[in-house]
């Protein structure tokens, strides 16, 4: 399989970099992988963090922009915003959603159905940087953590602020942005922060609608923290549906009159209670309770089949957690021992689900001298599964163990290797629709093996990684098995046969100068079904290689341009499990932004896919979703 020139240009950018001129005041940001609880033990783990001043750099408008370009991350969009998007790390195609975990300051954002976690709910203004974890994290972060997860940290400012920002763009975009943090004294702080956005998107029928508004309480003593935080997100959109192949060649912008009335309205609030107390030199607590409510209405069209619905989410969520730090006669040690409580309801239309996860997990980490730290986890997970509408019942029991070592050779080597089970529970859509024979679906488990090596200093780092994960019962809906009860004669939640995922993942930054910096990342990824009737064939919509490369500079003082490459492979299209028609065509896309701040002023402008290149965000054999050509975004701030 051949690579582009521009792809293999990626790769190689950092490492024919020039020697640096002037490097003296750049440092790398540090490595630390939280969960809500912070660990500073080194984690055994494929690790990236990108910070604020990175976020800033890229003059990105959406979580998602920042994302993009990341070693290891697929991304699919069928809703074209790119704020909807499903992210993949580790392999996985259709059902990328459910196999990565997303996090915001150790809250989950996954959802307990098939949809995947609310990307609009996370103004990029609000995030202070963003944690990638590659690779199983069952045992620290439960389910759903089987591909790698995204933790977010959102700001948490130390002095009065108040920003106000407004954005036009491409497709008739207005948006409208700002925040503003108060010290109230005694140890009390307020932030608070909202944003709207209209859009018509780039494809007919497609309109967006979108507000958030958020503010969080917190109060901070000598030993500790205790914080409230209230969300409201509403979110309106129209859906443009799939194109046939024809259509698509006739107008790829178009959505035709069988998908006139597809939409959904939803509005979600979210409360959440957080503390911290340090009890003493060696223990310190942790507890987190959230409670998200969601509810929509809309409508799925299939060609003449119109499916209205009805739909409310809402999950309850617990999470007490201790920590000890203490020194013994091998070094330093760190122990975490934690619970989670999730209690998810589920309504469609006339149908009503309930799952109930109980867990309790440990984390321990043991220096053994010469720069070596030993961590070993367990996880017991139990799913109580009930389905309210059929009256049936179910329960279940897992234990996941994990081993891993790190080693400082010197100060600027890192290694490390990893064994983990992974688990996903089969959630409330997967057990509402399987095939008549099959009442509750058997959980995805498997076993994840990964090792890695990183060197940095002040100027560049250097990390290469290897893995591989086998999976058992995999879960997917198969929307091509012959189910009486499915749509058409067709479509199921399964699981899957055997499935294996072996990959590697290259990525360098280097700062040139103070006023230049580059990076770039190739990533391999070979997904294959391991026994049944597809044994040897590829996975769907799974890029074998993908690759990407940016470069940022400061032309003036104030003035920074930002430029990316974003390469992405062949695939074959979902639901071609046979891997008999014909691939995706691989495309590179080229994304450029300036940003400029002059006292309380600051500006950027953003362009993606700056050659207006035509590819497809999602396709299955039959069907297309088009992505967006060119797009651009110009906003203007000020803060006080």
């Amino acid at each position: 399989m051949k690579m582009s020139r521009l792809a293999l240009a990626v790769v190689l950018a950092p490492n024919l970099a020039l020697a640096a001129t002037d490097t003296s005041s750049y440092e790398l940001p540090p490595l630390v992988i939280t969960r809500a609880t912070a660990l500073k033990a080194p984690a055994p783990a494929s690790v990236k963090v990108i910070d604020r001043k990175q976020i800033e750099e890229t003059a990105a408008s959406s979580l998602i922009d920042v994302l993009r370009a990341q070693a290891g991350l697929q991304i699919r969009d069928t809703m074209g915003d790119g704020n909807r998007a499903a992210l993949s790390l580790r392999g996985f195609g259709e059902n990328a959603a459910n196999n990565t975990l997303v996090l915001v300051d150790g809250r989950r954002l996954n959802q307990p159905s098939q949809a995947g976690p609310d990307f609009n709910s996370v103004p990029l203004a609000n995030i202070e940087r963003i944690e990638i974890i590659r690779g199983a994290g069952t045992v620290l972060y439960g389910d759903q953590a089987v591909g790698g997860v995204i933790n977010i940290i959102t700001r948490t400012p130390s002095s009065n602020e108040a920003y106000i920002e407004s954005s036009i763009g491409s497709h008739d975009l207005e948006a409208y942005r700002g925040h503003i943090s108060q010290q109230l004294g005694a140890g009390f702080s307020l932030y608070a922060s909202g944003e709207t956005r209209n859009t018509d998107n780039y494809r007919d029928h497609n309109n967006a609608n979108y507000s958030n508004a958020f503010a969080r309480l917190r109060y901070d003593h000598d030993s500790g923290h205790a914080l409230y935080e209230y969300q409201t997100v509403n979110d309106e959109l129209l859906y443009p549906g799939s194109l046939s192949l024809a259509e698509r060649r006739a107008d790829r912008k178009a959505s035709y009159d069988a998908n006139s009335n597809g939409y959904n309205n939803s509005k979600t609030q979210v409360h959440r209670f957080a503390l911290e107390q340090q009890l003493d030199n060696v223990w310190t607590t942790h507890f987190d309770y959230s409670q998200s409510d969601q509810d929509g209405i809309g409508s799925f069209n299939y060609g003449s089949f119109v499916s209205p619905f009805i739909q409310g989410t809402r999950i309850e969520t617990f999470s007490p957690r201790i920590t000890a730090r203490f020194d013994n006669s091998l070094g330093n040690a760190e122990w975490l021992l934690g619970h989670d409580h999730i209690s998810s309801d589920y309504e469609y239309n006339a149908t009503a689900f309930q799952q109930t996860l109980r867990d309790w997990y440990t984390q321990f980490s043991q220096s053994l001298g010469n720069d070596v730290t030993l961590t070993l986890g367990y996880r017991n997970s139990e799913a109580d599964d009930n389905n309210k509408s059929e009256q049936l019942k179910h329960r279940d029991n897992e234990d996941s163990t994990s081993i891993g070592l790190s080693w400082q050779a010197n100060q600027q080597t890192r290694v490390f290797i990893k064994r983990e089970d992974v688990l996903r529970w089969a959630n409330v859509n997967d057990n509402a629709f399987t095939l008549p024979d099959v009442v509750f679906l058997k959980p995805q488990t498997g076993v994840s093996w990964e090792s890695g090596i990183e060197w940095q200093d002040g100027v560049q780092r250097y990390q290469a990684t290897l893995y591989r994960m086998d999976l058992q019962d995999e879960l997917m809906y198969d929307s091509e098995i012959v189910n009486p009860l499915g749509f058409q004669g067709k479509g199921a939640n399964i699981n899957l046969d055997k499935t294996r995922r072996d990959g590697l993942l290259l990525e360098s930054e280097r700062q040139l100068t103070k006023r230049l910096s580059i990076g770039g990342q190739y990533s391999f990824t070979d997904a294959q079904y391991r026994a049944g009737s597809f044994k040897g064939n590829d996975v769907p919509w799974v890029a074998p290689h993908s690759a990407s490369a940016h470069l940022s500079y400061e032309i003036l003082p104030g003035l920074k341009s930002y430029v990316e490459a974003v390469y992405t492979g062949n695939r074959y299209y979902s639901g071609d499990d046979a891997n008999s028609q014909q691939k995706a065509g691989g495309y590179t896309l080229l994304n450029a932004a300036l940003s400029y701040d002059y006292r309380q002023f600051n500006s950027k402008l953003r362009v993606n896919n700056l050659t207006g290149k035509q590819y497809d965000a999602f396709g299955f054999i039959n069907s297309r979703y088009p992505a967006p050509e060119e797009q651009v975004q110009l906003s203007v701030g000020y803060r006080f």
